[in-house]
């Protein structure tokens, strides 16, 4: 589902809400979650849950639901096992015929993934293998995890905090081709696209451009000599 598309889903259970009082997606990314939060916020009530604390992608749970309905699995490896990877799992999942919204976070250092429930007794069943390798499942079910993100932290000086000065900065592209960038919609700010060059830039804010990943912006308070400001960010790990 697109940040379109869940923006009309919203606006059709604001509109018209369901008579059971109970709404729950499937799982949303980041961008549309941002959508939904915009939509939402102060207007009913609602949750996004992902399984665990820290997770990136989340269900939304409106009105009365309060059932996320998520299963974690954990993948037992042996000897001959391959390494896994989010690439591995993820592909193995979806040969399944199982669509991404019905998967959630995949955690690969941990053979850990998440889905909907309603799709826990079919990978019982049919996830069996990963590269024809055997494997075996194990539903966790009280879920102890707290992911903390890590960066690559680093600081540089700005002339300004036009998204498009920034983003020259942080990626070493020329200010033309970071609004090449920003132009094409290849930008978010906090997960929505921002196609605007002017578009100024605060502490806190998470920029992710396609292709360069994803930066947050730590501290903008300090400024050389020659009047710059010292821009303070970090690239997710």
């Amino acid at each position: 589902m697109s940040a379109i598309g869940i923006k009309e889903r919203v606006s059709g259970y604001l509109d018209q809400p369901p008579t059971t009082n109970k709404v729950l997606t499937k799982f949303l990314t980041l961008s549309e979650q941002a959508v939904v939060n915009n939509m939402l916020k102060n207007r009913i009530p609602y949750q996004l849950f992902g399984g665990y604390t820290g997770a990136e992608k989340k269900r939304l749970a409106m009105f009365d639901q309060d059932d996320f309905q998520i299963t974690c699995f954990q993948i037992s490896k042996n000897d001959k096992f391959v390494d896994l990877t989010h690439q591995n799992i993820l592909g193995t999942l979806m040969s399944l015929s199982i669509s991404i919204d019905s998967i959630g976070d995949i955690i690969a250092e941990d053979g850990i993934f998440f889905v909907i429930s309603d799709l826990e007794a079919f990978i019982i069943q049919e996830f069996t293998h990963i590269n024809h390798v055997p494997l075996t499942l194990e539903i966790i079910r009280d879920v102890k995890l707290d992911r903390v993100a890590r960066f690559d932290e680093k600081s540089c000086s700005v002339s300004s905090l036009r998204l498009d000065a920034v983003i020259s900065k942080i990626t070493n592209l020329s200010r033309e081709e970071s609004s090449v960038l920003i132009q094409n919609d290849l930008v978010k700010i906090n997960h929505l696209v921002v196609n605007k060059n002017i578009k100024l830039v605060t502490e806190n804010d998470v920029i992710s451009i396609r292709k360069y990943g994803r930066f947050q912006i730590f501290d903008t308070s300090k400024k050389s000599k020659k009047g710059k400001i010292i821009l303070k960010y970090g690239k997710y790990l």
